[in-house]
């Protein structure tokens, strides 16, 4: 999804959190293998875009003079930033060589990371201690990261300033569970600029775990490449239908609807939500967004900007808005949509669940209700006639429980629907279990 949004030029920033050893940088460096191909001006370190040139070089070309310089193609960009990369390195500086030339001595502009991966990616390992060590390379983040396009602003003494466009796709990977802690505890300004958090877990599957061991061969390097085909035919595809893509009106009501009602801080989760679903729309073979993109995306643009309670309560009305369609209107899993991604139609249990764990964290101040003191009366029916068909059918079938032979004996207190319990009453100590008795 990233990939082709980068492709589309509009960069779908991801962060991939999990525990050590799960394989998050090892899947992202993978993705090398399956970039797509782009079109720059020939030898241009800032891969201008020959219908567009933005760097401080070709900036206000004409068409004939760029098919003067003529173009290349190149694979798109992916590069990393260390954790002991400068600042100059990141962004840009004098070039040195020439600075220092016999011939023709000049003061020159070297392109950093930042700008020779326009129109491409760049990736962070540990982001999160990149944060609480390097803030200066956070701040520059934040520039880039801000709009789509982003902003790089290059400044060195003996330079004039100088500001470009930035069209990079940052990919980042951190372990939440080790020091500094998770990035949005560290860094939440930084946080929100990554559209999707993505949960890396241990594998859980013995199948996947012997495809990971097993070694290599040169059948699979073949199939290997045949994937790696069908990657960039799909993407192609992709790329034609994401330029047509739409979102309905009744969808972004929608949208509109859940970052009032649930009070999300950030605009960028609705525009996170838009972008990721018209791409996992396009990758699906979609003409148009439906709600099953929205299901498989809202978790993703929001695990790190609400509370899993917050994110479960959209989960379910957005299950439940989709529960009206008819079947023709029902969309269909595809191959981009793992099953463990949608959630399922009916996920009261796991709202349930979700609110339980929401407020031990945010330690709810909701005063405690009195439960209500009016008793029920005991119903105890009759004992079935010993010649009847129910008592009959009981006694032939064991196993089979039949509620009319049992004594039903009621709570003292009269019960209510559990939505309408207050979040409070959900975790009771001794203290308060031993007032209800």
């Amino acid at each position: 999804m990233s990939i082709l949004a980068a492709q589309s030029k509009v960069p779908l920033h991801i962060h991939a959190e999990g525990l050590r050893g799960t394989g998050k940088t090892s899947i992202l460096r993978a993705a090398r293998s399956i970039v797509p191909r782009i079109e720059r001006i020939k030898g241009c370190l800032y891969n201008c875009d020959p219908k567009s040139p933005h760097c401080p070089q070709h900036a206000g070309l004409d068409a004939v003079e760029v098919a003067k310089l003529g173009s290349e193609w190149i694979p798109m960009p992916f590069l990393e930033i260390s954790h002991s990369a400068k600042v100059a390195t990141i962004v840009g500086g004098i070039d040195l060589e020439r600075l220092v030339s016999h011939s023709h001595p000049e003061a020159a502009l070297l392109p950093g990371t930042l700008a020779q991966a326009h129109r491409g990616i760049v990736f962070i390992d540990e982001i999160n201690r990149l944060a609480d060590t390097s803030p200066e390379l956070a701040d520059i983040l934040l520039d880039v990261m801000g709009t789509k396009p982003g902003r790089l602003q290059i400044e060195d003494p003996g330079l004039p300033k100088v500001e470009i466009t930035s069209l990079v796709t940052v990919w980042a990977a951190s372990n939440p569970d080790e020091d500094p802690g998770p990035l949005e505890g560290i860094r939440r300004q930084l946080a929100d600029r990554f559209d999707l958090c993505i949960g890396v877990k241990r594998p859980a599957n013995h199948a996947t775990l012997m495809a990971i061991l097993q070694p290599e061969t040169a059948g699979d390097a073949w199939q290997v490449q045949e994937g790696q085909q069908a990657i960039a035919a799909r993407l192609a595809s992709g790329l034609e239908r994401l330029a047509r893509q739409s979102i309905d009106s009744e969808m972004l009501s929608f949208l509109a609807s859940i970052y009032l009602d649930h009070g999300l801080e950030s605009l960028r989760a609705l525009e996170a939500i838009t972008l990721a679903a018209k791409v996992h729309g396009a990758l699906a073979g979609k003409e148009r967004v439906d709600k099953a993109d929205l299901q498989v995306v809202i978790p993703l643009a929001l695990k790190h900007r609400a509370a899993p309670h917050v994110i479960a309560d959209i989960m379910e009305a957005l299950s439940s808005s989709s529960s009206r369609q008819t079947p023709e209107e029902v969309p269909q899993l595809t191959e981009v949509e793992e099953p463990e991604a949608i959630l399922e139609p009916n996920s009261s249990n796991r709202s349930f669940l979700s609110r339980l764990f929401g407020s031990l964290r945010e330690q709810a101040t909701e005063d405690k209700e009195p439960a209500s003191q009016t008793p029920l009366s005991v119903f105890a029916p009759a004992p079935l006639p010993p010649n009847s068909e129910a008592s009959r059918q009981a006694l032939l079938d064991p196993s089979l429980v039949n509620p009319e032979l049992i004594t039903i004996i009621a709570p003292p207190n009269t019960a209510v629907p559990l939505p309408e319990v207050p979040e409070a009453r959900l975790v009771m100590g001794e203290a308060e279990l031993g007032r209800d008795k």
